[in-house]
């Protein structure tokens, strides 16, 4: 699944929202990663990970 760490009804669903849950459950999955990658990237892999979860979201939607 997507989110083990975040509770996704916490944030806003819109893409901010989702981009915010997607960089807090990549900080605490890869708590070192703060440490080795910079705000910029770490808001990359978020932004890529919330297009990933709709894309996996979508049939649901769309019968």
């Amino acid at each position: 699944m997507f989110f083990n760490h975040v509770e996704l009804h916490k944030y806003d669903l819109t893409n901010k929202g989702i981009s915010q849950a997607c960089y807090d459950e990549l900080t605490i999955q890869l708590a070192d990663a703060k440490n080795a990658l910079s705000e910029e990237q770490l808001w990359v892999l978020a932004d890529d990970m919330r297009e990933k979860f709709k894309d996996y979201m979508r049939p649901l939607f769309h019968g």
